[in-house]
């Protein structure tokens, strides 16, 4: 953990005692709330976390860099993106997965297109948003966000 992360859970604990100090009945009250909401989700988040570590385990930055080769061209990209686009990275693991596929040789536009997707498009996550949202709200989500990855492309394509 980085030094953010722990400056996050000090001032999350200053704001939690400077709340019960200012109203304990109501800090407890979401305290209480907040824990429940959790064990509701967590049924939900837990084969998710599986089916992501699974995937990631699978799907290493090796093989990925042998299918976002620099030759691999339009086809590359349409596999960077469905590849992008079922698996999901938090942020602080995909822009070092995108530093060593371009180090490589996977090409611009291919690492572009996965982080993109890796970010934004989440098809491993699509039960869980269609529960808590819609099924409706997330297939407009996970399309704008899939064209928003082309849209990413093609200006790397233009600026590389």
């Amino acid at each position: 953990m980085g030094i953010e992360t722990y400056l996050l859970y000090a001032l999350t604990l200053i704001l939690l005692v400077f709340s019960f100090f200012n109203d304990k009945k109501k800090t407890v009250k979401g305290l209480k709330k907040g824990i429940k909401m959790f064990f509701k989700i967590l049924p939900v988040l837990i084969p998710l976390f599986l089916f992501v570590g699974i995937l990631l385990t699978i799907v290493t930055p090796d093989f990925i860099s042998s299918i976002l080769g620099e030759d691999s061209g339009l086809l590359g990209m349409i596999a960077a993106m469905v590849v992008g686009s079922i698996t999901f990275m938090p942020p602080f693991v995909a822009y070092p997965l995108g530093v060593d596929l371009l180090n490589n040789g996977a090409a611009y536009p291919q690492v572009a297109g996965l982080l993109v997707t890796l970010m934004s498009v989440g098809l491993v996550y699509f039960a869980a948003e269609s529960k808590f949202f819609s099924k409706k709200s997330a297939i407009i989500r996970n399309l704008v966000s899939f064209i928003g990855a082309i849209v990413v492309i093609i200006v790397v394509m233009v600026m590389y």
